[in-house]
């Protein structure tokens, strides 16, 4: 079963694919067939490369992990949205980051990894939120995190 944000967002995901609305769908009309009605239809567009429907799994990933503490799905979907230049994806991306940097990600040392990944790839603003992180951690935490990180 769908929750509230997400069914709001299949809505808007199936406003903004129909082509009288300027659709932003790729799929063709066989493929648009081929997705199975209710819940699995967002994951069949986002799996033919719909950024809608990405974004949508991305969302419902992070409103997950900030109960279950395991950002890993919402960083990895933000993540390939970010890569093409979507703002969805872009901001989404800093939501997961801050929360990394909040110490939300229930594995410390993972998250420390991730930061710096991000840091190393240009994301400069995140040195202060890694740096939040690592009041969080313990030495051995922090020990193992900059062993896989070199930093």
């Amino acid at each position: 079963m769908m929750n509230r944000s997400r069914i709001g967002l299949a809505i808007l995901l199936a406003f903004a694919s129909a082509p009288w609305f300027g659709g932003i769908a790729r799929l063709s009309a066989a493929e648009e067939a081929a997705c199975p009605e209710g819940d699995e239809w967002v994951q069949c567009k986002a799996t033919a490369g719909d950024r809608m429907a990405i974004y949508v799994l991305g969302r419902d990933a992070y409103d997950s992990a900030r109960e279950s503490g395991d950002f890993s799905e919402a960083l990895r979907l933000s993540r390939q949205l970010a890569v093409t230049g979507d703002k969805n994806g872009e901001r989404l991306l800093k939501m997961v980051h801050m929360q990394l940097g909040w110490g939300a990600h229930k594995d410390y040392v993972q998250a420390y990894v991730w930061l710096s990944e991000a840091i190393a790839g240009g994301s400069d603003y995140l040195v202060t939120w890694r740096k939040m992180l690592t009041e969080k951690m313990t030495p051995e935490q922090l020990a193992k995190a900059k062993e896989l990180t070199s930093n």
